[in-house]
């Protein structure tokens, strides 16, 4: 996989133009550019490692669901604290940076939310819900970072949004739309989920970093493009109208000319095409309905049309290099 690493790298320093056509031409005969027979061997197998620990440990927490008027308390807590305990003596004796070992780790994670879970149930702590995905990811954070996985770190943001999203969503009389403050606070939390992942996953040990980029991307643009949507209407929402400008622009910027990310920056584009869909029909909004409505459509196909055409040429010049 060493190899392929490699190759994987020198792509994307071709795509973000750090290397020239020629240059990766020359460092094709070195490396192997495309991945064989072993390397999809590898990946299937590590894709099926993870899925069987996922499995598992989904399998442990319906166990006790199933099961859960007919065992002792003791029982639930011994067969959970039992679970835990193996899963992180068998992190201790693989070798280091492993994939079984990452394996054991993001196990020993799942099943440390089973066992919270499960002392807060059979004890009856009166904690909200966010309080146990809080708990869980301050829990296993220690595991995340040993464990050097995207798994784990996948695991771990989803902890924290899902912690933040129970907490807004206790005081929230429909989901996160009727606050300006909460939509900025989530879309705040995403961006420094996507800071950390461009910048922090690397040097902690995370080799290929930009699927969890990606998902982060995603997420942050969600809740700001919904609330910059809602701020062309209403005059609460007009800071997350401009935090969406503003926090928009700097990433277009970003993922364009200093680190070239085209699905990031396909997910700008439509993003923008969205607001500011939303924009012209805010400042014709007095022009006669049908003329706005086909404006409005006309508006959109074409700038999805041409948006796409140039994400197209794009991807035909990053191609082209590589």
């Amino acid at each position: 996989m060493d190899n392929l690493r490699q190759a994987d790298q020198l792509l994307q320093w071709t795509e973000q133009q750090q290397l020239s056509p020629q240059q990766l031409q020359q460092a094709s005969e070195l490396f192997a550019l495309q991945p064989a027979t072993s390397d999809w061997l590898t990946q299937a197998n590590r894709l099926l490692l993870m899925a069987a620990v996922v499995l598992l440990g989904s399998a442990l927490i319906f166990f006790f669901a199933y099961n859960w008027p007919l065992l002792h308390h003791l029982a639930k807590l011994g067969l959970a604290g039992t679970a835990v305990l193996l899963s992180g003596v068998t992190a201790l004796l693989c070798p280091a940076d492993s994939l079984p070992r990452r394996a054991a780790l993001l196990a020993c994670a799942i099943l440390s939310g089973a066992l919270l879970a499960l002392i807060g149930q059979t004890y009856q702590t009166g904690a909200d819900i966010w309080q146990l995905f809080a708990g869980w990811a301050a829990l296993i954070t220690p595991l995340v970072l040993l464990s050097k996985s995207r798994a784990s770190y996948l695991l771990w943001f989803l902890l924290i949004e899902l912690a933040l999203w129970r907490y807004l969503d206790t005081r929230s009389r429909f989901w996160l739309l009727d606050s300006a403050e909460k939509l900025a606070l989530f879309s705040l939390l995403n961006l420094l989920l996507l800071l950390f992942a461009e910048f922090a996953l690397q040097p902690l040990g995370v080799r290929q970093h930009k699927p969890l980029c990606w998902l982060t991307a995603l997420a942050l643009l969600l809740p700001l493009s919904i609330g910059a949507i809602i701020g062309t209407w209403e005059a609460r929402y007009h800071v997350n109208l401009i935090s969406y400008i503003i926090l928009a622009g700097l990433m277009a910027s970003w993922y364009f000319r200093w680190q070239r990310d085209l699905l990031i920056f396909a997910l700008l584009l439509f993003s923008a095409i969205a607001v500011s869909s939303m924009l012209l029909g805010r400042l014709l909004e007095g022009a006669d309905d049908f003329f706005l409505f086909n404006l409005l459509a006309l508006y959109v196909i074409a700038s999805s049309a041409g948006a796409a055409i140039w994400l197209k040429q794009l991807l035909r010049e990053s191609r082209h290099g590589a």
